[in-house]
């Protein structure tokens, strides 16, 4: 997937690990929402997403549901690998 796949008004799904895409079971851990912008932040360009839901350990938690998160933009290099952890819904 290339960085400019995802634009803001997108509904999007971004795992929290990158060792696993599961979506049921105690190895989903993900939040849904919409991309409201992208901005700059420890030295990389990151997806500003607003989260409509939250799950961890496989269930569903209110926790992160209405704040903003900010995971790296696909594509960003790290010292783990390139970042491809947010994908269209």
């Amino acid at each position: 997937m290339k960085n400019t796949d995802i634009k803001i008004g997108d509904r999007v799904r971004s795992f929290d690990f990158d060792t696993s895409r599961a979506l049921e079971g105690e190895r989903a851990c993900y939040v849904e929402g919409e991309v409201i912008g992208f901005t700059e932040l420890e030295g990389c360009r990151r997806y500003e997403i607003r989260v409509g839901l939250d799950v961890f350990g496989g269930a569903r938690r209110g926790g992160r549901v209405g704040y903003t998160v900010r995971p790296p933009v696909n594509g960003t290099p790290t010292w783990h690998g390139v970042t491809n952890f947010v994908e269209k819904v």
